[in-house]
């Protein structure tokens, strides 16, 4: 995910599969609705590249950078590096990638799978509606499509939200198997169309209330984890929670039926506190499964921990708004106060 002022790699950005807050009211007994204003603006820049008169490339990128601002920037020289400053080798580069066989061909599965934008676009104004109450001051994204040629699924820039078509042709699209190299099954499984719309919520959230990972204990790691996972509870209330956290139906049964192995395992090998890149690897990020567990559990199983002590700190504090959730630097405070200890 490119995120506002960051980027990340491909494989971390996929990795993420990657917040909300509630404001109290002054007046008493004032109950929080819904605006049901909201609209959002949605932009088709793929649609608007793919349509490029190659043979006056120059004066045609000019006309998408006046249309697109600093998005344009962001595409050309980050996600894709076809910007150049060198303004003619920049107008071949674009020439060369419109007319491309192979991306025109991604182009086209993706104008098929998303040529019609309503639902989604539906889907995140429903989210961004809720989001407008628990973020009044807040900035109301824009919503770009792009192609990120297999690279960000989700980029967040100011105020822009981008989510990338080609990271959600579905599983099976051929263009996942054919990378150099592969996707790995358990990456593909979250490239469908009905995952767009949370990934897209989550990385406009994560992009403001996510944690320095570099110096973060696995303890850490899960709480943050599990805050995104509870916003998005909040947020999209409808959306299953298999869409929100990435794990399949078995993998989600798997562990709630084993949460109390799930804590032992982290409290009885002392895991919680290790700030060992080679265990968070292990335990808070994704994967076909988790070292040490069945391969009946998911991938990132620290996850699952994470929204649990979270559920159990708000079950635990009730005065705590989820702004005063999501702004508390001190994740510690969160884990101690959250009581979290799953039945045996």
């Amino acid at each position: 995910m490119v995120k506002k002022n960051m980027t990340k790699n491909s494989v971390r950005s996929l990795v993420f599969v990657y917040m909300i807050m509630l404001i109290t009211s002054c007046m008493p007994d004032a109950k929080k609705e819904d605006r049901g204003g909201i609209q959002m603006k949605v932009q088709r820049f793929e649609t608007d590249l793919f349509s490029l008169d190659p043979a006056d490339m120059g004066s045609e990128l000019e006309s998408m950078k006046k249309k697109y601002g600093r998005f344009f920037d962001l595409f050309a020289f980050q996600i894709t590096r076809l910007g150049s400053r060198d303004s003619a080798q920049m107008a071949s580069n674009f020439s060369s990638f419109i007319t491309d066989t192979n991306f025109l061909a991604v182009y086209k599965d993706c104008s098929s799978t998303f040529g019609d934008f309503s639902n989604e676009k539906k889907d995140l104004e429903s989210a961004f509606d809720k989001y407008s109450v628990e973020f009044p001051e807040s900035t109301i994204p824009d919503i770009i499509t792009l192609i990120s040629v297999f690279s960000y699924p989700i980029v967040v820039d100011s105020a822009i939200l981008g989510v990338s078509l080609d990271m959600y042709l579905g599983t099976e699209s051929k263009y996942y198997q054919t990378l150099d190299p592969p996707l790995p099954l358990y990456l593909r499984n979250r490239m469908r169309k009905e995952y767009l719309v949370p990934d897209a919520v989550r990385g406009w959230l994560e992009s403001d209330f996510g944690i320095d990972e570099s110096s973060a204990k696995i303890v850490d790691m899960m709480v943050s984890q599990g805050r995104l996972l509870y916003a998005l509870d909040v947020l999209m209330p409808e959306t299953p929670d298999t869409l929100k956290s990435g794990f399949s139906n078995a993998q989600l049964n798997w562990c709630r039926d084993n949460e109390s192995r799930i804590w032992s395992f982290f409290t009885d090998n002392s895991l919680l506190f290790s700030d060992d890149p080679n265990l968070l690897q292990k335990y808070v990020n994704d994967g076909p499964t988790t070292n040490g567990f069945p391969k009946e559990s998911p991938g990132n199983i620290g996850k699952f921990a994470g929204w649990q002590i979270v559920k159990s700190y708000i079950k635990n504090n009730k005065d705590v708004s989820l702004t005063e959730l999501l702004n508390e630097k001190d994740l510690m405070k969160i884990f101690r106060e959250s009581r979290y200890k799953p039945a045996r």
